[in-house]
């Protein structure tokens, strides 16, 4: 059974900024009108027209959309490629083991015309089971984790909320 309130947001946000997953894990959320959100959203919502977008399981997933076979997530660039990576992981693994259905994946860079297909194999399966146990343990905690820069905090949403 699914005990956990990770969704795919908080389990991206986590392998880019730990400190970003908790504020989405307490429901801080950022400023909706931050300038990088609605680019992505533009992405999002201007690519892949014909498709169906935004597949809820569980209330708890949202999957971008299905390209066949393959459960797709749409990134606007490569910029966090390993944690897109993980995250579409994350989505195969839940749906391997909560539904009982063993899909293939695929992240789609459209305004770099790129894309790249995944298979959930046993060995990231067993990270996405350790990185589950990780954030359990991280967002148990009553204060997020401790300030620390990066070259991602200029972009962040939460930037204001770490260091103003």
């Amino acid at each position: 059974m699914w005990s956990s309130r990770i969704n795919g947001t908080i389990f991206y946000a986590y392998q880019v900024c730990p400190r970003e997953a908790w504020f989405y894990y307490h429901r801080l959320n950022p400023d909706k009108e931050h300038p990088l959100l609605d680019l992505g959203r533009l992405v999002h919502e201007t690519s892949y027209t014909r498709a169906r977008k935004e597949i809820f399981v569980d209330r708890l997933l949202k999957i971008d959309l299905f390209r066949g076979e393959l459960v797709a997530e749409i990134k606007r660039s490569q910029r966090h490629k390993e944690a897109a990576r993980l995250q579409l992981a994350f989505y195969l693994y839940y749906l391997k083991n909560e539904k009982g259905l063993e899909m293939e994946g695929v992240i789609l860079f459209p305004r770099e015309r790129r894309s790249e297909r995944l298979k959930l194999t046993l060995e990231l399966e067993n990270r996405i089971r350790k990185l589950l146990q990780e954030m359990q343990e991280t967002f148990s905690n009553s204060k997020p984790p401790p300030l620390q820069r990066c070259r991602w905090c200029r972009s962040c949403a939460f930037e204001e909320v770490c260091w103003a």
